[in-house]
Formats: C-alpha cells, sequence, structure tokens
C-alpha cells in the first residue's frame, strides 16, 4: 500500500505548486507584452521623459506603427511621420495590463479594446479611454517629450 500524505504536506506542495504556476504564468504575459515593444532609452527633463529618436534602443521609432516601452505601464507609438502618442496601458475598466494586439490594444481580464489612440471601441465593458499624456516631437532635435504631469 503506497504512503499517504499528510494534510499538512498536501497544502505545502500545492501551495508551492501555486505559487510557481502563477509566477511563470505572469512571466509569459509579460514576455507577450514586450514582444511587440522594446524597453526605451529615455532621460528625464523635470517631470517630462525625453526620448531621442536617434538612439539604437528607439529605433522601432523611426516607421509609422512602431512603438517602444517607456517604463512597465507606458508606451509611446509613432502614429504618424510627425506624431507619437503615449499612452497608460491599465485598462479603465478592471485595472489590468492591456496588450498591444494588431492595430488595437486588447484587455485580457474582459476583452474590451481601445484603439491605437487609446479610445475604447464601441462593445467593450470599459467606458473610459486609456489614458494618454501630452507628447511633443522635437523636430529639429529629433527627439520626443512626454509631459508625465498632467495639467
Amino acid at each position: 500500500m503506497p504512503d499517504k500524505i499528510s494534510r499538512r504536506n498536501f497544502i505545502k506542495t500545492s501551495a508551492v505548486g501555486i505559487v510557481a504556476g502563477s509566477t511563470a504564468l505572469s512571466a509569459i504575459d509579460i514576455r507577450k507584452l514586450f514582444a511587440n515593444s522594446q524597453k526605451a532609452s529615455v532621460s528625464k527633463s523635470g517631470d517630462d521623459i525625453v526620448v531621442k529618436l536617434a538612439d539604437a534602443k528607439n529605433a522601432a521609432l523611426a516607421t509609422v506603427g512602431g512603438s517602444v516601452m517607456i517604463n512597465d505601464e507606458n508606451i509611446l507609438i509613432r502614429t504618424s511621420e510627425t506624431q507619437f502618442v503615449t499612452m497608460n496601458l491599465i485598462c479603465t475598466h478592471k485595472g489590468c495590463t492591456v496588450e498591444l494586439t494588431g492595430d488595437k490594444f486588447v484587455c485580457p481580464c474582459h476583452g474590451s479594446e481601445f484603439s491605437l489612440a487609446g479610445k475604447v471601441t464601441p462593445g467593450s465593458k470599459a467606458t473610459k479611454d486609456l489614458r494618454t499624456f501630452e507628447t511633443i516631437f522635437e523636430t529639429d532635435k529629433n527627439q520626443v517629450v512626454i509631459k508625465m504631469v498632467q495639467q
């Protein structure tokens, strides 16, 4: 007859498995989010963030539709030859981190969709747009300035 496992050992073993599994799954989600966007090379100027387009780490911004992660929650996307948008990736409905999927952001928690400009799409459970920040393209300096403090 096989050895019996005590209730205490079963709970301890199960807890370790749950923690290890959760850690692995969360790492996959983070890798998926960053698969489309590299971490940007940025500098700070007061409360503003400066992204120099000539920096090799920011090369994705050379083309329209290119994007880089400013930090764990904010992404910078080139929307045209002269315009950029910076937005927070935290869903306004449940607080989950939305994922860039093709030409839209999708919330993995409940399926709400947002345009590349952060606007909630009709039929989504979310009712508020993603938070955006004033983003200025300084062509003479070939850099983007993100105003992280909103007025």
